[in-house]
């Protein structure tokens, strides 16, 4: 069976401070919350959990949480800008190919 890293508050806790500085943005709870079920996700897949590991994967998914924004909170200046390019793709720069008619 696989030997997995016991898990220690305090090294739950020392993730979650550091993540925390890190997307400040967020609630603490929701970066504690983040770590903890990182934690248990890599330990339900059977890997070898470690602090750094759990810290790692914590980390990409915090910052797809900040990186990702609702269509309901874009800005008024994005959808100006989107009406006065209406050719212009999700990417900035990108042009979508004309329609057929």
């Amino acid at each position: 069976m696989l030997q997995t890293f016991p898990v220690q508050d305090q090294d739950l806790r020392q993730i979650s401070a550091r993540l925390y500085d890190e997307f400040s943005g967020l609630s603490h709870r929701c970066v504690e919350r983040c770590v903890s079920d990182t934690w248990h996700c890599v330990e339900h897949l059977g890997i070898a959990v470690t602090p750094h590991l759990v810290e790692r994967v914590a980390r990409e998914h915090l910052e797809a949480m900040v990186n990702s924004v609702p269509p309901s909170q874009v800005s008024r200046r994005a959808a100006k800008a989107a009406a006065r390019h209406p050719g212009a793709g999700l990417f900035a720069g990108h042009r979508m190919a004309a329609r057929p008619q």
